[in-house]
């Protein structure tokens, strides 16, 4: 019985040692994967913080659009309110000289030897 005790005991110490190097492995592993998953966690992070900074530069790219549409619109109209007025201008002017003119020709023909 004796010899086989030491025997127990190498094979024993054996496996011990190739355990102790097992857990080592899956230590080294753990502190491998512990990184590497909150590299993970940041990633998904910096995904999430771009496509929200992506969804506000097209919100906000819409939103200019817009207000050049807007824009573009007010000017037109803007335009055609400063037509509108000439006409009224030139009307009015175009009036007042006729009216002048046919106050002369009135008077110049009521009035021949003036």
């Amino acid at each position: 019985m004796q010899h086989q005790q030491p025997t127990d005991l190498g094979t024993l110490s054996y496996r011990i040692t190739s355990l102790e190097q097992h857990v080592q492995q899956l230590q080294n592993e753990l502190h491998a994967y512990v990184p590497a998953r909150e590299n993970d966690l940041q990633l998904q992070t910096i995904r999430s913080t771009v496509e929200r900074i992506e969804g506000d530069v097209k919100e906000a790219r819409k939103q200019v659009t817009d207000l050049n549409a807007k824009l573009e619109t007010q000017s037109k109209e803007q335009d055609l309110m400063q037509i509108r007025v000439l006409k009224w201008a030139v009307g009015i002017f175009v009036g007042i000289v006729v009216t002048v003119i046919t106050a002369m020709l009135i008077y110049f023909l009521t009035h021949p030897g003036a």
